[in-house]
């Protein structure tokens, strides 16, 4: 059944795409979206049989981890350091912004979920609240071909980005198990240090083992097992896949140097079937009843930390002394929110006070994501768009075969 399941969700989620994108001028990724909302449980999946756990959290794990290394590869060394400073302070302002507004707005209003206390759950979704989807975000900037300064600052700043989302989830998710702030550092700095360095290394090895695999095809076979291993280890080892893929593909870029885009190609032909399937699978989650019996909490958080990250992201960037085309259009383009949040979300099950409340909460953050990933997306080619970078990689390309 599963199998039948994958081939109607892709070739839905192809037909919607493309429709969308041609009748609507909207990302292919809602129309991914919306085909696994269809053959969730509760609407065609139920004759179906449909069930979203167990066989869909493998697949989800290995398309992050492959969006993840193509993120981590996206910016060089040399664009870093051009735009260095100006990336961490508009993250840093992203992420503050987000983070207070949830906080203040959830915790002025009191509200409440089950037996969670109201300074519990605004502290939960303000944590949750810092996070970006790198999927939607990759997949619009490859659907448009964008490139330019922003987009190059947006990849750098995903990937900062939810790192620091990590360390406050971690040191908020110890605050809550009474293990305190102080207890839960060194474990964090251990994890994160961890996944940076199983990525680095995987990347130095993939770099020097692909020199003797001259066929694109085989690189492709190389790329994907690495980073299918890195992802398991790091999963089997509690590191972060996410920041160990990441570094995982700015390793292999680095090591690679000039000689690097062929390590990167043939993924790139694939991105297409891996967003396909993160994001129909990410539909199947959809559940009508939580969002009818919260949806005012959803809209709340949902313009909280849009207008908090939009504001904290300009401040950020401004400080810097960051262009025009960056400063107003950054916040935007990082609003979807997806696997990351979820991810966060399901961890609040292993916490013992947590326990009774955890999928009542898991099941408002995945609303609250199909939201943000539908809505953020359209926000995202809206920004890109605005900056004048759509297209840019195909002129670009143009330019280099006319010279």
């Amino acid at each position: 059944m599963e199998i039948l399941l994958i081939g109607l969700l892709m070739l839905t989620g192809l037909t919607l795409g493309v429709l969308g994108s041609y009748f609507f001028r909207v990302p292919r990724v809602v129309g991914y979206i919306l085909a696994g909302i269809v053959f969730a449980p509760d609407f065609l999946g139920g004759p179906l049989a449909v069930e979203t756990t167990g066989w869909t959290q493998s697949i989800v794990a290995v398309t992050l981890g492959i969006i993840a290394y193509l993120i981590g590869g996206a910016a060089t060394v040399s664009q870093l350091r051009q735009l260095g400073w100006m990336i961490v302070s508009a993250t840093l302002g992203k992420v503050s912004g987000s983070f207070l507004a949830v906080l203040v707005g959830f915790a002025l209003l009191g509200a409440t979920v089950a037996d969670v206390p109201a300074w519990t759950l605004a502290l939960l979704l303000a944590a949750i609240a810092t996070t970006t989807a790198p999927a939607a975000i990759m997949a619009i900037i490859h659907q448009y071909r964008a490139r330019g300064p922003l987009t190059t600052a947006l990849m750098a700043m995903v990937a900062l980005d939810d790192a620091l989302a990590l360390v406050i989830f971690s040191l908020i998710l110890a605050a809550i198990e009474s293990t305190g702030f102080a207890a839960a550092i060194p474990a964090i700095i251990w994890e994160i240090v961890a996944a940076i360095g199983l990525g680095v290394a995987g990347g130095y090895a993939l770099e020097r083992a692909t020199r003797y695999l001259p066929e694109p095809e085989l690189k492709l076979v190389a790329l994907l097992g690495v980073i299918i291993l890195l992802t398991g280890l790091a999963d089997a080892w509690h590191f972060s896949p996410l920041l160990a893929a990441m570094a995982l593909g700015f390793s292999t870029r680095l090591f690679a140097g000039a000689h690097s885009e062929p390590l990167f190609r043939p993924l790139e032909q694939l991105q297409e079937v891996v967003f396909v399937l993160f994001f129909t699978l990410a539909g199947l989650h959809f559940a009508p009843a939580v969002v009818l019996s919260h949806a005012g909490l959803i809209v709340l958080y949902f313009l909280l930390r849009a207008g908090g990250q939009i504001v904290g992201a300009f401040i950020g960037a401004k400080l810097a002394g960051a262009p025009r085309v960056i400063s107003h259009n950054v916040g935007l383009i990082m609003l979807p929110q997806g696997g990351v949040a979820i991810g966060m979300a399901l961890m609040l099950t292993g916490v013992p006070s947590l326990e009774e409340s955890a999928l009542l909460i898991i099941n408002i953050v995945t609303a609250t994501t199909l939201l943000t990933e539908t809505f953020g997306a359209v926000a995202t080619r809206f920004g890109l768009s605005r900056a004048g970078e759509l297209g840019q990689a195909g002129e670009t390309a143009k330019t280099k075969e006319s010279a």
